[in-house]
């Protein structure tokens, strides 16, 4: 999705219903100070700005084609406009800025300068802020429980499926690997050539000729032939663990209590829905308890009107703690 086009030294936006043209003559003069070509800082400066926000649109368009959902446009206005008043603001704060090349070194406010260009740094930095927080807000909302090619999250409606797909791709995994050894040390035995091997393994296996080749054909530093199993199986025993400890989860359901403490009745409940132990309270915690909230762990949810973290046996420790705390104030 294209946002921005830059013809003629003026870039034209336009997502949604936001709108906005930008000559480089109108902001040419900000760059007066600081290089002998304004001219062409302002043009540099549009066609990045055009760069970051056709770069946003393309990831937004990517991402959702991915989930298989309309292309929010509201997402993308609410980024142009939100990056084209932050991006003015940055050239606000650089056209405050001098270059002593430029203006002459006789008498030049070194300190104020100083100051100046901080904040310009500063307006820069909070530019990289926006992009990156927009697209981690993007992908949030195209895929609320995570991708398929992420770690599966406690609070995805098909946790127990997933985990349970992967124990046995693992599963499957460590057996071809044991039946491929076991091929390779007859093989061995009988001096046979590695393209023996890689045929061998292949056929009765079913692992690809690349990842066949992989266990047996020998790098400078190895010495034997074969295919490890240590991490797959570690990997199995950590997946079977965590199913069993969310299929608890699941089957406790959730679970709620109120618990009296000096900032009044606060409900501790156990959303087994979304994985996570909230801590809710009647009005907004004063600073200390937000402060043994946030040391503990605990996030504000608006849109659960509560602090929260993942359920699981430390989150219940740290609703715990979190209590105490408040209780002894």
């Amino acid at each position: 999705m294209k946002i921005a086009a830059l013809e003629n030294n003026i870039l034209a936006i336009v997502a949604g219903a936001f709108a906005a043209t930008i000559a480089a003559e109108d902001i040419e003069p900000q760059f007066h100070a600081l290089t002998h070509f304004p001219d062409r800082r302002a043009r540099s400066e549009l066609a990045d700005l055009a760069e970051r926000l056709n770069q946003f649109g393309a990831y937004v368009v990517e991402l959702w084609n991915k989930a298989c959902e309309p292309i929010p446009e509201a997402e993308i206005e609410a980024f142009a406009r939100r990056h084209v008043d932050l991006t003015r603001r940055y050239w606000a704060a650089e056209g405050r800025c001098m270059n002593w090349f430029i203006t002459g070194p006789a008498r030049f406010p070194v300190a104020r300068n100083e100051k100046r260009m901080r904040i310009s740094d500063a307006r820069r930095a909070d530019l990289k802020a926006h992009e990156a927080m927009a697209r981690k807000a993007a992908k949030r909302k195209a895929f609320p429980y995570g991708a398929d090619d992420e770690p599966t999250r406690s609070g995805d409606p098909s946790a127990l499926q997933r985990i349970m797909t992967r124990i046995e791709e693992l599963a499957l995994s460590i057996d071809r690997m044991k039946a491929a050894n076991a091929i390779i040390r007859r093989m061995e035995k009988d001096l046979s050539s590695e393209e023996d091997m890689i045929s061998a393994v292949v056929a009765h296996t079913g692992l690809s000729a690349d990842a066949a080749a992989r266990g047996i054909k020998l790098a400078p530093w190895q010495s034997r032939r074969g295919f490890t199993t240590t991490n797959r199986r570690a990997e199995l025993r950590r997946l079977q663990q965590r199913l069993a400890a969310l299929a608890r989860m699941k089957e406790r359901g959730t679970q709620s209590q109120e618990v009296e403490t000096s900032a009044g009745a606060v409900e501790i409940k156990e959303n087994a829905d979304i994985a996570r132990i909230q801590l809710i309270f009647p009005g907004k915690p004063d600073d200390p308890t937000r402060r043994a909230l946030k040391a503990n762990g605990f996030r504000w949810s608006p849109s659960q009107g509560a602090w929260q973290r993942h359920l699981n046996e430390a989150g219940r420790y740290a609703a715990q703690r979190v209590l105490k705390t408040i209780s002894a104030a």
